[in-house]
């Protein structure tokens, strides 16, 4: 008989699309176990994953370029100074898309424009969003910062020690 059944993990996080609270999850697995093992239920482990810290973290970048690839383009380029290399690994091919903040968008009066995000080293594939429709204010500028929200799960551990001369992130705890 069966005692224990290892089920890995973890549970997401919100980004930009919201996911069902932990409970559905849950139910849905108790489910697929009863259907198994009636009430005779092994032992369950499971890891909450990003959906216990997810949302704990913020990672401030600051905006070192705004450019366009020509004068007719509509997006617009916009370098920050962390990238794939400094915490943001997860955005490799758009897959985790955080939802981001800046003081701009409160006061905004300038409308908004699509943008590509990208990373301040001179590597290629230091490019977080190109694909997915990110906007940001137009009257965004050199020195303002960018905050990426529920970033707590991984883009500290993520953060590679001086790449292309570029320091980890600094990492400060409120209580």
């Amino acid at each position: 008989m069966l005692k224990m059944i290892n089920m890995g993990g973890g549970f997401p996080a919100n980004y930009i699309s919201e996911v069902n609270p932990i409970n559905v999850y849950a139910e849905e697995i108790l489910r697929y176990l009863h259907d198994d093992y009636g009430d005779d239920l092994p032992e369950i482990i499971l890891e909450p994953g990003r959906s216990l810290v997810g949302e704990s973290g913020v990672l401030v970048s600051e905006v070192v370029l705004i450019s366009r690839k020509s004068r007719t383009d509509l997006k617009r380029w916009v370098y920050v100074d962390v990238g794939l290399f400094q915490g943001l690994i997860e955005t490799l091919g758009e897959s985790i898309k955080y939802p981001l903040y800046c003081e701009k968008m409160d006061r905004n009066t300038s409308g908004e424009g699509s943008v590509v995000l990208a990373g301040p080293t001179c590597d290629s594939t230091d490019i977080m969003y190109e694909q997915v429709s990110y906007t940001l204010p137009h009257n965004l500028a050199v020195g303002d910062r960018i905050y990426w929200l529920t970033t707590g799960a991984y883009t500290n551990s993520y953060s590679s020690v001086e790449f292309n001369g570029f320091p980890p992130l600094k990492t400060y705890f409120l209580s």
